[in-house]
């Protein structure tokens, strides 16, 4: 995921910095830090979108067959390449939960819908973005962990 990341040390404000100088440089330090974090995050939101739906491609003869055979919905998703495909790509949440599901697969999830629905029917369906009970909360601290992981200590 996430490329491991340098933060700087600053002064500890529980003993106060010695001057406006120290304190500007850390706060320059601490913005110029959740800079980089964010950057991280934001380059592997952006791989991810670039690979969304990598399955679809992959087993494209199987998922063109299923699509354009107009197989009913229920078979439809008893099909190999859809179990390959919602098992597999990490923001299908409401068929598969990845055991360290974070913000990126709830964000990929939204992004999914909103432009799935909104090119096939105009609207967006918001029964396809409901997540598990404690999903979110889940996905929250996962993305914590993810975060903290890759952030070291100068």
């Amino acid at each position: 995921m996430i490329k491991p990341i340098t933060i700087r040390p600053t002064q500890n404000p529980d003993y106060g910095w010695d001057n406006k100088e120290e304190l500007l440089n850390d706060t320059l330090f601490h913005i110029h830090d959740v800079g980089n974090v964010l950057n991280q995050l934001a380059n592997e939101l952006n791989e991810i979108g670039y690979s969304h739906d990598w399955s679809k491609i992959k087993y494209f003869n199987d998922f063109a067959h299923d699509c354009l055979e107009r197989i009913d919905t229920p078979d439809f998703k008893s099909r190999s390449w859809y179990h390959i495909h919602t098992e597999n790509e990490r923001h299908h949440l409401n068929t598969h939960e990845p055991a360290d599901v974070n913000l990126l697969d709830v964000l990929e999830m939204i992004a999914d819908c909103v432009c799935a629905g909104k090119s096939r029917t105009g609207t967006v369906n918001t029964s396809f973005l409901v997540l598990k009970q404690g999903m979110l909360t889940k996905a929250y601290w996962n993305t914590v962990k993810l975060i903290n992981n890759n952030v070291k200590l100068e």
